[in-house]
């Protein structure tokens, strides 16, 4: 008997990944159904999105024998190459059924309909059993109207079946990494590993189609199977892989603190070591900090990730977003603090409701609590609040579509870049702010522009703003002007993207969210020019300050003390630290105001007040920048942790020496 050649797709953004969950779940899911195994052979492909995809499908297709079932899903950033697999596989096999799923399919029947007419079906919501019953159905003779979360094509006219409810048990899901649906092959050649132990999400904000879309209930996996899975990767995958766990909210059960002490104690049973990255539960609890205490010490994380988006209660009210309060923000970052543990902030920028003075205010208050703020831009997702024609009418929301990454001009995004309280060029302009940011408080300036600041009275933002100017009038003539300046013109034409320039200094495994900032600061790190930036940059803000505000000589210092340190981080990323301690004298007063802002760590008991700064290569193991962002310089954050220690983030000195 002749069984069914039945291909699963998914094309991922990830490099290197031979392992999918998701084709994994419904591999393994039909597999144990007997009518679905004995109707079909089921193969999986995992496809890497490069630049020019389309151009390679049909010489793919020529690989495979005959398709009669092709089910692939489809995301925001897959959507153009999953919709042309789609045709150009009806095309060579116009009798192969087509099933489409994922988050861009669910409640968008119409729409998707008519733009991949090749489809047949479409499989909403939770999609193992779904898929399941369908494969039954098809291969049974039996009727579509009778299998719950599809929708399908008849005779021109488009029928939906009511969806089925969520799966309660989901032990009821074979695991793909315990059933044998995958070759340990496939789990050791990829670079990004990818697992559940729970579903759902309880919130419901309106900009994300995780609780916006569902506000369902959190399911668990079954525990002995979260740490039978756990054991298997830690035995079979490649040593520096990163395990990304893909709960929405990781720490919100008692049973996931349990998860990351099995995890850490496999890891050092079997002597690996792999990086860990998910999503921290949204309103960050004790829970979190404890959980955070145990995968830091084991060397898993780099940091943790604080989910606030924005503080500004008129932006979280519209996005029906219960956030983090703030004194319990800042309560949770000294607790973090004290712990060692580095944390950064997310905001997004673009929130209906969102000014630019509100914006900067919240990224203030995550500087004055002694958070790391990383802003992203906003992006509309199907089947969120935020992209009904209501909300976009009530708050004039305009939006672009934009390359999701700057590199691969097929992974389009629609970028919201205007609503009623921001205008198109304020959006512009916090981009830019977002590129400063990075550059001047994430690695180049930090202990000049806190003190400043404190001596001052003005914000660290403020002071990030005068610098985007600074950047706008950099030489376009130079390496650094020219990135500064194509950093600027993709937001506004995607297509004067620079590969050459840009992609010539990161080499081909840059981060494409950061690709600027990491260009910038390789160019300055590696060539040495990083002295002459830091020296322009620092005089530019010099002569847009009052004269009260910081004295010549204590200012002149504090820009020594910016070239030394950094200085020491080019040394020490570029892999050639001197061959002895290096050491730098500093003023008692500028000592002091460098502690007082938290730049440098407080002196034991009975330290004089005053110290040199001292590098050494033996002990150097901090930076002066936020890991994150050394990690996005290296494109890697496993290569990043190796550049800092528990106790000491951001502070540039390892000891101190009386002087």
């Amino acid at each position: 008997m002749t069984t069914n050649r039945c291909h699963l797709v998914e094309v991922t953004p990830m490099p290197d990944v031979r392992y999918s969950l998701n084709l994994g779940y419904l591999h393994a899911t039909a597999a144990a159904d007997p009518q679905c195994a004995d109707a079909y052979t089921i193969t999986k492909h995992v496809i890497f999105q490069v630049p020019g995809l389309v151009d390679r499908i049909d010489a793919w297709l020529d690989t495979l024998d005959h398709v009669d079932t092709l089910a692939i899903s489809v995301y925001f950033w897959n959507r153009a190459p999953s919709f042309y697999i789609v045709e150009a596989v009806k095309r060579r096999w116009p009798d192969c059924v087509v099933i489409m799923g994922g988050n861009d399919v669910s409640h968008q029947t119409e729409t998707v309909f008519a733009e991949a007419p090749g489809v047949d079906v479409l499989a909403h919501g939770e999609g193992e059993m779904v898929f399941r019953d369908l494969l039954r159905t098809l291969s049974g003779g039996g009727q579509l109207e009778t299998v719950p979360g599809i929708s399908f094509r008849r005779d021109g006219e488009i029928v939906v079946n009511p969806v089925g409810e969520r799966i309660k048990d989901l032990s009821v899901i074979p695991s793909p990494l315990l059933s044998g649906v995958y070759d340990i092959k496939d789990i050791s050649s990829s670079r990004i590993i990818i697992m559940e132990t729970n579903r759902g999400c309880p919130y419901s904000c309106a900009f994300c189609y995780w609780g916006g879309a569902t506000q369902s209930k959190v399911r668990p996996f079954p525990l002995e199977r979260i740490k039978e899975e756990i054991t298997f990767i830690v035995t079979h995958a490649a040593q520096d892989a990163t395990l990304f766990l893909a709960d929405a909210n990781f720490g919100i059960l008692p049973q996931d603190v349990e998860i990351a002490e099995w995890l850490v104690a496999e890891l050092k049973r079997l002597d690996k070591r792999i990086f860990l990255f998910t999503n921290w539960a949204k309103n960050t609890s004790k829970r979190v900090l404890r959980i955070a205490d145990i995968l830091y010490s084991g060397n898993l994380i780099a940091a943790v990730t604080l989910s606030a988006q924005s503080f500004s209660p008129d932006v979280l009210q519209i996005a029906k977003r219960s956030n983090i309060k703030p004194d319990y923000y800042r309560s949770l970052q000294q607790e973090f603090q004290q712990r060692g543990i580095p944390t950064y902030t997310e905001l997004i920028w673009g929130m209906p409701g969102e000014t630019v003075e509100s914006f900067l205010s919240g990224l203030e208050y995550v500087i004055d609590s002694g958070g790391h703020p990383v802003v992203y831009p906003l992006l509309l997702l199907n089947n969120t609040e935020y992209t009904s024609e209501a909300f976009r009418s009530d708050h004039s929301v305009r939006t672009r579509h934009l390359p999701y990454q700057i590199t691969n001009p097929e992974m389009r995004a629609e970028f919201v870049v205007a609503h009623a309280k921001m205008s198109k060029d304020d959006w512009l302009r916090g981009m830019e702010l977002r590129l400063s940011m990075a550059v001047f408080y994430g690695a180049l300036l930090r202990g000049l522009l806190r003190v400043v600041s404190r001596q001052s009275g003005r914000r660290v933002v403020d002071l990030c703003m005068l610098l985007v100017d600074f950047l706008r009038t950099t030489d376009p003539a130079t390496t650094v002007g020219a990135i500064v300046a194509n950093h600027r013109d993709i937001w506004i034409d995607p297509q004067a993207f620079d590969a050459d320039l840009i992609i010539g200094i990161t080499g081909s495994d840059g981060i494409p969210e950061h690709l600027h900032y990491q260009a910038l600061l390789r160019h300055l790190l590696d060539t040495g020019a990083f002295a002459d930036f830091i020296r322009q940059a620092a005089a530019h803000l010099w002569d847009r300050l009052n004269p009260d505000d910081v004295s010549p000589h204590e200012y002149a210092e504090l820009v020594d003390y910016q070239v030394f340190a950094v200085g020491a981080l080019a040394a020490s990323v570029r892999r050639d630290p001197p061959s002895g301690p290096v050491t730098m004298p500093l003023s008692r007063r500028i000592h002091e105001l460098l502690v007082e802002t938290g730049q440098l760590p407080v002196p034991p008991v009975g330290f004089p007040h005053w110290a040199e700064v001292t590098l050494d290569p033996d002990r150097f193991t901090t930076s002066p920048v936020d890991s994150l962002l050394l990690a996005i310089y290296h494109g890697s954050v496993q290569v990043a942790k190796s550049f800092h220690t528990a106790a000491v983030l951001d502070q540039g000195v390892v000891s101190l020496d009386a002087g």
